[in-house]
């Protein structure tokens, strides 16, 4: 290999090298920088052949209640404000992108509406060892900590089954 091409294949590498470190880091930074929240779940358990055990996480804020008025259509951007209510963080407003609350101290998450009517966050996906996730498909009460950054993205930090951490 000539000394330009051997130049060029490690530019390459070192850039994909970069990005992903950068994508970890935002991941973290929010996580290490957001506001914790903890949100009422339902689990599903299924199995994936290529990515093993998982739950897929759904919430109670992700349903617009019907006396809500909105006009959003599927694909919109909607930002869900959220109030402390004890156990488990709940919706107060569902505001289209534009409406941002910036400055004032609440804590929202952002999500994108879908064709079934709920919003995705993002979220919806926790791996767990292989064997495992039965216990969370059989949970009474699911609830599942996350972190928020201060633009609204979530991440997912922890899952609590029935009232204790869930430590496989």
């Amino acid at each position: 290999m000539s000394r330009g091409l051997t130049i060029i294949f490690f530019s390459i590498v070192a850039v994909q090298m970069v990005g992903l470190v950068a994508f970890v880091a935002v991941k973290q930074y929010a996580v290490a920088t957001g506001t914790e929240v903890i949100l009422q779940g339902a689990p599903v358990d299924p199995r994936s052949l290529m990515q093993g055990d998982y739950a897929i996480l759904d919430y109670e804020i992700a349903g617009i209640p019907k006396d809500v008025k909105t006009e959003f259509a599927v694909g919109d951007d909607v930002i869900v404000v959220l109030t402390n209510k004890g156990e488990a963080w709940e919706a107060i407003r569902y505001l289209d992108d534009d409406r941002v609350p910036k400055g004032n101290g609440e804590v929202f998450v952002r999500g994108q509406l879908q064709s079934n009517g709920r919003i995705d966050f993002g979220i919806g996906t926790y791996f767990v060892p292989e064997g495992t996730g039965w216990r969370i498909e059989r949970a009474h009460d699911l609830k599942i900590r996350v972190s928020v950054s201060d633009d609204g993205d979530a991440t997912v930090t922890g899952v609590i089954v029935d009232g204790e951490d869930f430590s496989p």
